[in-house]
C-alpha cells in the first residue's frame, strides 16, 4: 500500500516506539553502563547522547567557520547555525575524507576502518558481515539508535543499517517515484517509443530524481519524531543531508534563496542540471579529460547557488539543535558535524567528485560539540581521519573502545597542543570493463600530513568476475607510472605554499624523503591491521543491484515479480588484496 511521506514516516516509526520502550525497561532493570567511569560520562554517571550529522558534498572552504564569505553577497552568512555551534565546540582544520564519494567515505566513518579495510569501494560491494559498525556499538551499549538518509549510496543494502533500531530513507516515496516513472513512460510512448521503460532508463531517471529531490525537510521530520519519543534512555541519531549535492536548485527549495547569494547576476545560465549541461564542459571519456567551456562569471553563479544550498542544509541543522534544546537534552548531547567529500569547480580541470583526490574533494569540515567542553572554540591543527570519527564518538560518549578499528580517538588532540602528528591515506578505486568477461581496477592514493601531500596511482591486471574461481584473489596490485615526476609514480606537494595542490614539486625537495618515510610507515600500519581481520567469502559481500526502495517501486509498477527481488549484484567482484606499501625507489 502506498503512503505519503508523512504517513509512511509515522507508520514506520510506530514499531520503533515499542523498541524504545523495551530499551527503557532494560536500562531501568539495571543493565550495566558500559561507559561507567570513563571520561566521556557526565558527572551524574548518565551517558551522553550522540547526534551524528553528515553534510553530503560540502567543501570545507565554503563554511563560514573556515573563513568563507559569499563572493557576491559577502554580508550574507552561509552557515550561521553551524558556525554558532562551532563556537561552543571544537573545529578541526585538517580533517580528511578517505575518498571523494559518498559510499566509501561514509563507511569509513561508520566502521572506524580505512577504505582498503572495510572494502566497500565499489557500487557492487557491501560491508562484510564480520565487520561491526558504530551504530551497532551504541546499540549493544543499550542506546536507542536511528538513522535517516537522503542519498542512494546510504541505502541499507550496503550494510549501513547494521546496528540501527530504525534506519530509513528520507528520499522521495515509492508512490512519488512511481508517478515520475509512469510520466516518463507516457512521454516516451507519446514520442512513438515503447510504453515500457528499459531498466537503464529507469536507473537514469532514479539517479536524476535523487539529484532534484529536496530531502532536508523529510530528514528533519523523521529525526525530530525520533527525538520526541526518545524518553529517558540515551540515543544515537544519524542524520544525512543530501541537498547540497549537485544539481543546485535553491530556488526550488525556497523562492529567492539562490538570488540572495548572487543578487546582481545578469547572465542567463541556470545552475539547474549544470553538471550534465554540455555548455559547461566537453567530456572526452576515452582520455579521461574535460575541456572547460563555461566562463568565470557563470561558474561563480553556480558556486553562489551551491552556497545557497549549503545555507538551506545549515538551516535544517539549526532546527535540530533547537529541538534538542527544547527537549532539555542539548547540554548532555554530543553533536558531530562532518562532510563526506567536497566538489570540484574546475580547480584541476574537472567538476563534481569521484574523479580525483585533490584538496577540494577530500578536505572536509569537522565540528564537534561536547558536553562540558574544556575549550569552547578551540581549533585543532593536527590531521583527523574519517575513520577516527567512530572510535572518537564512542570514547566521548563514555562507551568501551570499538573493537577491530584502525582509527583512534581524537581526545588527545583536544587536551594538548603538542599531540603527535597523524597521517591520512585516501583512496579512490574504480572498476572498468577490460574485455568481454574481464575487468580491470585502479586506485588513486593520497597520503597527507599537516603540510605535505603525496599522490600515487595503482592498478591491477585484468580479472574475471567469476569469484568461484578466485575465492581469495591474491593478485598483487602494480604501480602505474605518473608523468611529470621523472618517471616516478609519485606527485609531491607542499600545501603550506600551495594549498590547492596545483604545482607538483621535484622529488629532490628536502621535504619529500621524510614525507615518503611517513607514507611508508602509515601504509604498513594499515596493511598489518587489515591482514588480521577475518574475511567472509566474496559472495557474502556482493550488494544487491537495486535498493529496497527501487525494488518496491518496480514491483508496484509491475516491472518486477516478487520472486525476482532477491537478485545479486550484476558484477561479482573478487576480494582485493591490501594495497602495496610504497617503495622509496618509487618502483
Amino acid at each position: 500500500m502506498s503512503r505519503s511521506p508523512s504517513e509512511r514516516m509515522k507508520f514506520s516509526l510506530a514499531p520503533l516506539s515499542l523498541a524504545l520502550a523495551g530499551i527503557v525497561l532494560m536500562t531501568s532493570c539495571g543493565e550495566p553502563d558500559s561507559g561507567s567511569g570513563q571520561q566521556g560520562s557526565s558527572a551524574s554517571g548518565k551517558r551522553h547522547n550522540v547526534v551524528f550529522i553528515s553534510l553530503d558534498s560540502v567543501r570545507q572552504d565554503r563554511l563560514g567557520i573556515y573563513g568563507h564569505k559569499p563572493e557576491y553577497a559577502p554580508n550574507v552568512e552561509v552557515t550561521p547555525n553551524i558556525d554558532r555551534l562551532a563556537t561552543e565546540g571544537v573545529v578541526f582544520d585538517e580533517c580528511w575524507a578517505t575518498s571523494s564519494w559518498t559510499l566509501p567515505s561514509h563507511m569509513a566513518a561508520m566502521t572506524g576502518l580505512s577504505d582498503a579495510a572495510h572494502g566497500v569501494v565499489h557500487d557492487h560491494i557491501k560491508l562484510d558481515p564480520k565487520r561491526g559498525t558504530l551504530a551497532q556499538h551504541f546499540q549493544n551499549a543499550g542506546y536507542a539508535t536511528a538513522g535517516f538518509f537522503s542519498g542512494p549510496y546510504l541505502d541499507a543494502k550496503y550494510g549501513f543499517g547494521k546496528g540501527f533500531d530504525y534506519y530509513a530513507s528520507g528520499m522521495m516515496s515509492e508512490a512519488e517515484l512511481a508517478g515520475v516513472l509512469s510520466k516518463a513512460a507516457q512521454e516516451k510512448a507519446a514520442q512513438g517509443g515503447s510504453p515500457t521503460l528499459s531498466e537503464m532508463e529507469m536507473i537514469a531517471i532514479r539517479d536524476r530524481v535523487s539529484h532534484e529531490d529536496i530531502t532536508s525537510p523529510r530528514i528533519n521530520e523523521l529525526g525530530m519524531e525520533f527525538l520526541d519519543m526518545h524518553g529517558e534512555q540515551p540515543f544515537f541519531l544519524f542524520l544525512h543531508y543530501f541537498d547540497a549535492h549537485y544539481d543546485h536548485i535553491p530556488e526550488k527549495m525556497e523562492p529567492g534563496l539562490g538570488k540572495k547569494f548572487d543578487p546582481n547576476y545578469s547572465g542567463n545560465f541556470s545552475p539547474d542540471r549544470w553538471y550534465f549541461n554540455p555548455e559547461v564542459r566537453e567530456v572526452d571519456a576515452q582520455n579521461n579529460r574535460n575541456a572547460r567551456k563555461i566562463n568565470e562569471r557563470d561558474l561563480g553563479h553556480i558556486q553562489a547557488y551551491y552556497d545557497a544550498e549549503i545555507h538551506w542544509v545549515d538551516r535544517h541543522v539549526g532546527q535540530v539543535v533547537k529541538r534538542l534544546k527544547e527537549l532539555g537534552v542539548y547540554e548532555n548531547t554530543i553533536i558531530a558535524i562532518v562532510a563526506d567529500h567536497g566538489d570540484e569547480f574546475f580547480e584541476h580541470g574537472s567538476i563534481g567528485h569521484r574523479g580525483s583526490l585533490w584538496t577540494e574533494v577530500c578536505k572536509i569540515p569537522l565540528i564537534l560539540k561536547l558536553p562540558n567542553s574544556p575549550a569552547p572554540g578551540k581549533r585543532v591543527a593536527q590531521v583527523v581521519r574519517m575513520y577516527d570519527i567512530a572510535p572518537s564518538l564512542a570514547d566521548f560518549a563514555g562507551l568501551t573502545a570499538m573493537p577491530d578499528v584502525q582509527g583512534t580517538s581524537i581526545r588527545s588532540l583536544l587536551n594538548s597542543s603538542t599531540a603527535a602528528s597523524r597521517d591520512m591515506i585516501s583512496n579512490l578505486s574504480s572498476v572498468m570493463p577490460a574485455s568481454p568477461g574481464q575487468w580491470k581496477a585502479q586506485t588513486q592514493e593520497a597520503w597527507r600530513d599537516e603540510r605535505y601531500t603525496i599522490l600515487r596511482m595503482l592498478q591491477c591486471k585484468p580479472f574475471a568476475d567469476r569469484t568461484d574461481k578466485f575465492p581469495t584473489f591474491s593478485q598483487v596490485v602494480a604501480f602505474r607510472k605518473v608523468g611529470g615526476q621523472g618517471g616516478s609514480p609519485y606527485m609531491f606537494f607542499d600545501r603550506q605554499t600551495d594549498p590547492m595542490e596545483r604545482t607538483p614539486l621535484p622529488l629532490t625537495h628536502p621535504g619529500f624523503a621524510p614525507a615518503l618515510d611517513r607514507f611508508v610507515k602509515e601504509s604498513r600500519r594499515l596493511q598489518q591491521s587489515q591482514t588480521v581481520l577475518s574475511q567472509s567469502h566474496p559472495s557474502e559481500r556482493w550488494a544487491q543491484a537495486k535498493t529496497e526502495e527501487e525494488i518496491r517501486t518496480l514491483i508496484a509498477m509491475g516491472y518486477m515479480e516478487e520472486s525476482e527481488a532477491k537478485n545479486q549484484a550484476k558484477v561479482h567482484l573478487p576480494a582485493f588484496a591490501p594495497y602495496p606499501v610504497p617503495l622509496k625507489t618509487g618502483f
